[in-house]
């Protein structure tokens, strides 16, 4: 026993002693739990690890991906910026604006014999095929 144990030892009395031991035992239990706790986990530490790293790779992988989906919306955005800037776009935007103010205001209305007739105007040929490409292409990438 050390020197400072047995100085603690000797400046306590017998009652002093008694309920320190009665609190130790009354906490025995707890110490008990906590000390079986450690030990639990320390023998489910190499699990865990294998655990944290196995996410740590997921994680890499998802982030890499999203990586990849940034530069395709970013390439998306670069792209659309490109077009905007281009006199045709402004044209397309200026004709669709045109039309549906003249559509409101006269009140346009049509039949199937006006959308067959329609067809055979390259102006309507061409902004027809715009449209079912541009379905197709949303199509496509809903895959």
């Amino acid at each position: 026993m050390s020197y400072h144990e047995q100085t603690l030892l000797e400046g306590l009395t017998v009652g002093e002693a008694k309920e320190q031991l009665s609190q130790l035992i009354d906490k025995l239990e707890t110490i008990n739990f906590l000390l079986s706790s450690l030990e639990e986990l320390m023998q489910r530490t190499p699990f865990i690890l294998e655990s944290i790293s196995s996410e740590v790779i997921r994680f890499r992988e998802k982030f890499r991906e999203s990586e990849d989906g940034i530069k395709n919306i970013l390439e998306l955005a670069y792209n659309a910026v490109d077009l905007l800037g281009k006199e045709n776009l402004a044209s397309l935007l200026k004709g669709l604006l045109e039309a549906y103010t003249e559509v409101k205001q006269h009140d346009y209305r049509t039949s199937i014999t006006g959308i067959v007739r329609a067809m055979t105007d390259p102006d309507v040929q061409r902004a027809l095929a715009f449209v079912l490409l541009a379905l197709k292409k949303m199509g496509m990438s809903m895959r």
